[in-house]
């Protein structure tokens, strides 16, 4: 084998000079390989990288904001402020099952997070209709936090615990 040098031959590109570049000629003959490189099949690497890149930056965006909500609402909401599970049963948010799940702890902090575990497996809009009953109970506040940081990330219209793997014990 010798060294020679690669042209790059001009085929469906605007413009494109010649590039000369040193490699391994398998001809003994020549001094050069011809390589053709196509436009299509660059763009097409370039978009499959490009999306597969988005896609999992994207699920990780996903996880992140579902796991802080789920850790924000887990710290914050409060079941005994006005019969909050109570009202999410009469709105058919929670089923009677879970309703009694939840009240048969006697661990505020397990009620709490049995109640968030239970909103993962909910619509968005049952998300929505539980955010407006935490204003409804006088927790604006918490439900404020959440809705703006949907908004902010793009997420409004979706149950972002819905992203959350496993449960968490922290």
């Amino acid at each position: 084998m010798k060294v020679g040098c690669m042209r790059v031959v001009e085929r469906d590109f605007p413009v494109i000079e010649t590039l000369q570049v040193a490699a391994v000629a398998s001809q003994t003959d020549g001094d050069f390989t011809d390589a053709a490189v196509t436009q299509k099949s660059q763009v097409a690497v370039a978009a499959t990288q490009t999306d597969e890149d988005f896609t999992a930056r994207e699920r990780l965006h996903h996880v992140s904001i579902g796991e802080m909500i789920y850790q924000f609402l887990a710290h914050t909401v409060d079941t005994r402020r006005s019969n909050l599970t109570d009202k999410l049963a009469a709105k058919d948010i929670l089923s009677p099952a879970e309703h009694q799940e939840i009240n048969a702890q006697k661990n505020a902090d397990v009620k709490v997070k049995s109640l968030v575990n239970m909103l993962r497996e909910k619509s968005a809009d049952e998300f929505e209709s539980f955010l407006t009953t935490l204003s409804e109970t006088g927790q604006q506040s918490v439900a404020d936090v959440v809705r703006q940081a949907l908004y902010t990330v793009g997420q409004t219209g979706q149950n972002p615990l819905q992203y959350v793997c496993g449960k968490s014990d922290y």
